[in-house]
């Protein structure tokens, strides 16, 4: 193998490619070619390593305690651990004839005084080392991301009251102005605070607060603000960093708008226009149809730029419901409008649906009203969501159907043979069900509905335990050695994976009363109650997201080859080293999470 071999090897290799080119010369210098035969052992605890080992054909076995743990095959490394710790539990032996680099010890950890990056990758938990490793393959386009200006993209007029201002009158104020938050002026010691939906929840929905009162007290301050003329890229950050998905901006020292999650997202997609402005300003549904039909552009570009899954999903998800918002208005009369609550559920409903998948959508109607009132205009809206390019559910889980388009009372019947009494498909409706958010309508009908069904699930840990259950179905397609379990060269990532999580996590936010639907935000709730080590949470959240991102390229490789497969398996063949690493590091902790909800919810008493 020529240097120009050799180089162009060890930058396929993870984290090698980071390297300065004065320090990959430098590992190249020092490497040496080996050949090892059958069962020599190279590491163990009574023989000190002095090498970092670059599998280049063979395999060779970790064991512990005599039993094989993992196998390393092409252009894998070991043990890195050994060299910077200077000791080791395991023993490393050839199980196939071996060749390999060699990288002298001192050359490998001098690497670390100079590159904090390629030092931080072998020193860092599993979580940061799944993002590290994310961050290599989604990097090369970002560039003109990072020099855009906040000034660039579309800043919202403010909803700004006094502090003095009744919660009622700013209440009427940001409906008219169709804010989602009011910035309060002036408070007793404060210049700016801010009210969301939450907050008037919080106050006035569970601590009686009275709504006429000024709405100055309730403000939350300081707020979190960025400047006019600062970098996007630094706006994105700071929502990331505070989780949250809006920003005051500030000109001049003065509010002079907000910035949105959704329009600085839309923005990294597609610098020429806003699809978030298209569907507001839609005056007819062929307008709107128009509007909903870049979708598919807009989450391949952020695919290509490295944008993390949730980031896209939670975009798309907002763009639906925006749509759905919008299609509701044309269609229902105003009169029966607020009569009732329109629903996205499943995937849908947990703002984890990217692609256009199938319907899964639901109305509430009030216990006043006339459901046969309500029938044309649900029939016509999952027509247009068919014309729009959202396929019709093979379960028909939609309006149009009246199983799911009834009164509130009858909903409250159905939620207690869910519960009490399940049959057939009764857990899969209940779980799409809890998983609903209101995109149009009354919003208060599904709030009451949740809070039935946390009050009848209250002390029930048999029904919880056969919920959680349900998210030990599927064997993870991982063995007792790393290697991958494929079928056909392929892999299910949603039973295998996806499925897990998000059961095991649904069945935790049930159990503990938590009104979000998004499975990370769940994650990040069950955090901050202690059900969840925080860094497990982490694991999980970054395994998540690495199951979703692989999922989401096969998909659109599906779609740019006009191939049509399952939309959940993943061509093994098709990843890269790096890849088929963060995959089965996925499927270890789904391994952890499976015997974490097996405990808490001591499945195994139940048959």
């Amino acid at each position: 193998m020529s240097m120009h071999d050799q180089k162009t090897f060890l930058r396929s290799i993870h984290p090698f490619e980071i390297l300065s080119e004065d320090e990959l010369n430098k590992t190249l210098q020092s490497l040496n070619i080996a050949y090892y035969k059958k069962d020599e052992i190279l590491i163990s605890p009574d023989l000190k390593s002095n090498f970092l080992y670059i599998v280049v054909k063979g395999e060779v076995g970790e064991y512990r305690n005599n039993e094989l743990i993992k196998i390393y095959t092409n252009s894998n490394i070991f043990d890195a651990d050994a060299l910077i710790y200077n000791n080791t539990k395991d023993e490393f032996t050839v199980m196939e004839e071996l060749i390999c680099f060699e990288l002298d010890k001192k050359v490998f950890l001098s690497l670390f005084d100079t590159n904090n990056i390629f030092k931080d990758f072998f020193i860092q938990d599993l979580a940061n080392k799944i993002q590290s490793a994310k961050q290599k393959e989604y990097s090369s386009e970002l560039s003109g991301f990072m020099i855009a200006k906040v000034y660039d993209t579309y800043i919202h007029e403010p909803c700004i009251v006094d502090a003095n201002t009744p919660i009622m009158t700013a209440l009427k104020k940001m409906d008219k102005t169709k804010n989602k938050c009011i910035i309060v002026k002036n408070g007793a010691n404060y210049k700016y605070g801010i009210v969301t939906d939450s907050t008037i929840r919080k106050y006035v929905l569970f601590n009686n607060y009275d709504k006429f009162d000024s709405i100055g007290p309730i403000a939350l301050h300081p707020i979190i603000t960025i400047e006019y003329g600062d970098f996007l890229s630094n706006a994105l950050l700071s929502m990331t960093k505070n989780s949250i998905k809006r920003l005051v901006v500030i000109k001049d020292e003065k509010v002079f708008g907000l910035l949105e999650q959704l329009d600085l997202l839309s923005y990294f997609a597609n610098h020429t226009h806003l699809v978030s402005v298209q569907i507001r300003k839609a005056k007819s549904i062929c307008e709107l149809k128009t509007a909903s039909q870049d979708f598919i552009n807009i989450i391949k570009k952020l695919h290509a730029k490295g944008t993390k899954v949730e980031y896209i999903a939670q975009l798309i998800s907002e763009l639906n419901e925006k749509i759905y918002e919008k299609l509701y208005e044309m269609i229902m009369p105003k009169e029966l409008s607020d009569k009732a609550a329109l629903l996205v559920m499943g995937s849908e409903g947990r703002k984890e649906q990217m692609l256009k998948t199938d319907q899964d959508n639901a109305l509430i109607i009030d216990d006043f009203e006339d459901e046969k009132d309500f029938e044309p205009y649900m029939i016509k809206f999952n027509k247009v969501l068919l014309d729009f390019g959202f396929p019709k559910c093979e379960g028909n889980i939609m309006v149009s159907n009246p199983y799911w388009r009834k009164k509130s009372k009858a909903f409250v019947a159905e939620i207690n043979r869910w519960i009490e009494a399940p049959s057939g498909d009764d857990y899969m409706h209940f779980a799409i069900f809890f998983d609903s958010i209101c995109v149009a309508g009354n919003k208060e009908l599904l709030v009451k509905l949740k809070n039935i069904i946390f009050d009848k699930l209250k002390g029930k840990d048999v029904i919880m335990a056969n919920f959680a259950k349900a998210s030990l179905l599927f064997d993870t397609p991982i063995g007792m050695f790393s290697n991958l379990k494929t079928r056909n060269h392929k892999v299910d990532v949603k039973k295998g994976g996806i499925f897990p999580i998000v059961q095991g996590i649904r069945s935790l936010a049930l159990e503990n009363q938590i009104l979000q639907t998004n499975t990370v935000e769940r994650i990040n709730e069950l955090v901050k109650i202690n059900i969840l080590e925080k860094k497990f949470a982490s694991e999980l959240i970054e395994s998540f997201d690495t199951l979703l991102n692989l999922r989401l390229k096969e998909r659109l490789s599906e779609i740019n080859s006009k191939k049509s497969d399952s939309p959940n398996m993943i061509s093994v063949s098709n990843l890269n080293q790096l890849e088929l690493d963060l995959l089965k590091d996925s499927f270890k902790i789904v391994n952890m999470f499976k015997k974490f909800i097996s405990h808490h919810f001591q499945t195994d008493r139940v048959s």
